[in-house]
């Protein structure tokens, strides 16, 4: 696949906004997919159908170890830790009004224009809201797409505390795989920070992008029969060029992110799935087990493939609030926190044109605002959120299928929507 350099990687192409079914049409306790013995042909979603036939994504994303292989992350054997119900405050919220980018909004309406499945909100570490939008049963694992380079970026910067990567090595120095790629002369940070400079162009709208190569590789779409190219990450990562002018500028690619599983992986001495049980699940005392999705060679994508259910997403995320502090232990160390909150380069961000998050930075696989409130995001496609503001006590997890892939349509919206959150919360607190 020829790739072509782009001035702003992951920029929607299209001028109008897309038409979309409405949100109510698309619900999945009513859509009736894939129910019967055997499901009827109209209401059957396939590996070769799922994000291509809208709106079966509403199924897949809860469904996806039926789609694709996947390796499990296990939760471990011992009780669940306490998410303890707070004061039910899912009127107030559902009713808080704003104003949107097209006009006035409640909270729940905009929920449901986010095509959410499920939605939880903490208010100092108690839940205050919690809602399953589709219908689906609390213990159900969603995809989390891009959300999944977060949870890296978090253990990659716990391992570089510990001494056991070195954010100045180069990448090279970890997979010599990578010795003549376009990571060439990269160091960790750089491939962490997404500065690291390869020619990987990732616009979700485009079926030109150079992210189809990439969906090939991980088995995350069929191939062709007549397909020549790379059938796996291994095989795909280190064809990938570049121009070696790294540090200067932030592109969102989740190479890098892919890149950084590799040398997780190679560092521990542990596939990702083990890694993640052994430093976080475990120990943040999960409900349910997540799991990973698999390439053709049986690698886990670090980019897009862990699956999770939302209250342990609430464990996950109220110990990124506590600075890495949950379940009565230090799971990550606080500097490590500490660093994240402190951003990226905020100037080389602006080259990526991301108008959409204005005064934002990118840090360790994380997205940081740089409000007053110090507020914080992990995000992935098609609507999935961490959102965590330390100044509010606020943590709020969303699990979506929108239409539209890429954040961009949605974002504007939800930055009023969570300023408004946090004001609300902020005088519950006050009371």
């Amino acid at each position: 696949m020829k790739r072509t350099r782009s001035p702003n990687p992951g920029k929607p192409t299209a001028a109008a906004g897309p038409r979309l079914p409405s949100p109510d049409s698309v619900r999945l306790d009513r859509l009736q997919l894939m129910q019967g013995f055997p499901p009827p042909a109209d209401k059957r979603v396939s590996f070769a159908s799922y994000l291509g036939q809208y709106p079966q994504a509403r199924w897949a994303f809860q469904h996806m170890r039926e789609l694709i292989p996947s390796r499990n992350v296990w939760r471990g054997n011992g009780p669940p830790s306490p998410l303890p119900q707070g004061p039910e405050l899912r009127g107030e919220i559902d009713a808080l009004r704003f104003r949107g980018p097209a006009g006035e909004l409640s909270f729940a309406e905009y929920l449901d224009a986010s095509y959410a499945d499920a939605t939880l909100i903490l208010l100092d570490g108690q839940r205050v809201y919690e809602v399953y939008q589709q219908g689906v049963p609390a213990q159900q694992p969603h995809m989390l797409w891009s959300m999944t380079k977060s949870v890296l970026g978090l253990l990659a910067g716990q391992l570089l505390h510990e001494g056991l990567l070195a954010a100045d090595a180069l990448v090279s120095d970890y997979l010599p795989e990578l010795a003549t790629s376009g990571w060439r002369g990269a160091t960790l940070q750089q491939v962490l920070d997404m500065t690291a400079d390869i020619d990987y162009r990732e616009t979700y709208d485009d079926g030109q992008s150079d992210v189809l190569g990439y969906a090939l590789a991980a088995g995350m779409t069929p191939a062709p029969a007549d397909f020549a190219g790379a059938r796996d990450l291994y095989s795909y990562l280190p064809g990938i060029t570049g121009q070696g002018r790294h540090g200067r500028e932030f592109h969102y690619r989740t190479l890098h992110s892919e890149v950084l599983g590799w040398v997780l992986r190679r560092a521990s001495g542990l596939s990702t799935a083990e890694l993640v049980s052994q430093r976080l699940w475990r120990r943040l005392g999960a409900e349910e087990d997540a799991y990973l999705l698999v390439d053709p060679a049986g690698t886990e994508w670090a980019g897009a493939g862990m699956n999770a259910c939302l209250r342990d997403l609430g464990r996950f995320a109220e110990m990124l609030r506590l600075d890495g502090r949950f379940n009565g232990q230090q799971i990550v160390a606080p500097e490590v926190l500490a660093g994240i909150r402190q951003g990226g380069d905020r100037e080389a961000f602006k080259a990526a044109g991301r108008s959409w998050q204005p005064g934002y930075s990118y840090r360790q696989q994380f997205w940081i605002s740089h409000n007053r409130d110090g507020a914080y995001e992990a995000l992935g496609v098609h609507g999935q959120m961490i959102h965590v503001n330390p100044a509010a006590g606020l943590v709020l997890v969303r699990l979506s299928s929108h239409p539209v892939a890429g954040s961009a349509f949605t974002f504007p919206t939800t930055r009023l929507a969570l300023a408004a959150l946090a004001e609300l919360l902020r005088g519950r607190r006050a009371r």
